[in-house]
């Protein structure tokens, strides 16, 4: 029997009660037109213990170790490789896959579609009481959606899709927010970018839904995403500007390749995704709890970085009403009158800083 779904788990010292609760989730579900792929990116912890003891009960259970870290993309890349199914989902292995995933997966694999979306839901102890899925036909979106989900990727700016009907629980950015047809990322050389530690998703999805010609939307929970404070999301991370500058040499490529002279590209691009990656550097090296360096040493550095291009002019244009997420005007506003004090006072506390964000938009809101 021909495997329909290939599920590839990235598996990296994942805390086991997590890697083990992402894995007996999915063992249920398991038919003889499905397999499940746990990638170890070698792991120093016994995440790959845990995972060869799954596969060694189950043959449609198969263990990969990497043999040398890669990092994610790597591991992305070698599911594409080693997956048998026409279908195949990316999951992280602290996440979690709806108890009916699997099902409703091939209830739907036989659409002509190159990308299916899924919706998705975030949580940080339980999930949501779950119900069988009772969509009895997907969304065909219009052949426009690919450019719209492209161009919201390469500048991450989720108001793009907007007018396609996509739920806010839909994530296509994320490589686990769809589900993907192998043949299609096979014939298009469709591949993560090796090397980059972050945002390697955004990168990938800027091309898959540039070149899709058929993507079908899936209103239904299928993904359940774990707010893991110590995820890679939240790290410290001290040369987060050099794997930022690459991600933005990546980006820009696409750009310039895919959209050219695109001037409605540029703009959103630069208002966008060049501030998203500066709030991130505040929020995951300069301002991060973590970080060791003295406050003179953090100032320095903030005000070095706010003076650099594509920074410097970014900051200097931003307007808020053409940003796509309000949780970066505060910073940014902070940021153009080089406020170091009062980034240092809350973005380094994210509760506090979320809701000093949101009183913010708030008074916005008012004086409009």
């Amino acid at each position: 029997m021909s495997i329909k779904l290939s599920i590839g788990s990235a598996v990296y010292n994942i805390d086991e009660p997590f890697l083990r609760a992402h894995i007996e989730g999915i063992l249920p579900q398991l038919t003889e037109e499905t397999e499940l792929l746990l990638i170890d990116d070698c792991s120093t912890d016994n995440s790959g213990a845990v995972c060869r003891e799954y596969a060694e009960k189950d043959s449609r259970v198969r263990y990969i170790n990497m043999g040398v870290n890669g990092g994610l993309s790597c591991v992305r890349n070698r599911t594409i490789e080693e997956a048998n199914g026409e279908w195949i989902f990316f999951a992280d292995a602290d996440d979690l896959v709806s108890k009916h995933f699997i099902e409703t997966a091939l209830q739907f694999c036989e659409v002509q579609a190159d990308i299916i979306i899924l919706d998705r839901l975030k949580f940080t102890r339980q999930i949501e009481p779950q119900e069988p899925c009772a969509v009895k036909d997907l969304v065909m979106l219009p052949a426009e959606a690919g450019r719209a989900l492209s161009v919201s990727c390469l500048c991450l700016d989720p108001r793009l899709s907007a007018p396609l009907g996509l739920s806010a629980r839909a994530f296509y950015h994320a490589a686990w927010g769809a589900l993907y047809r192998k043949v299609f990322l096979t014939e298009n050389k469709l591949l993560f970018p090796a090397g980059q530690k972050k945002a390697q998703d955004s990168v990938f999805n800027t091309e898959t839904y540039f070149y899709a010609k058929h993507i079908a939307y899936l209103p239904y929970v299928m993904y359940y995403y774990r707010c893991n404070p110590k995820g890679i999301t939240q790290r410290y991370s001290a040369n987060l500007p050099e794997i930022f500058e690459k991600l933005l040499q990546l980006l820009d490529n696409d750009r310039q390749t895919l959209y050219p002279e695109d001037s409605d590209v540029i703009e959103c691009y630069e208002g966008n995704r060049i501030l998203s990656v500066a709030v991130d550097n505040m929020r995951l090296n300069i301002f991060h709890k973590d970080n060791p360096k003295p406050r003179e040493q953090r100032k320095k550095e903030f005000l070095e970085f706010i003076e650099q291009e594509p920074y410097k002019s970014a900051i200097a244009r931003f307007n808020p009403a053409k940003s796509g997420r309000w949780e970066w005007h505060l910073p940014v506003k902070l940021m153009q009158k080089k406020r170091f004090g009062l980034l240092d006072l809350f973005v380094g506390n994210p509760t506090a800083f979320r809701v000093l964000c949101g009183a913010d938009k708030r008074v916005a809101k008012l004086f409009k």
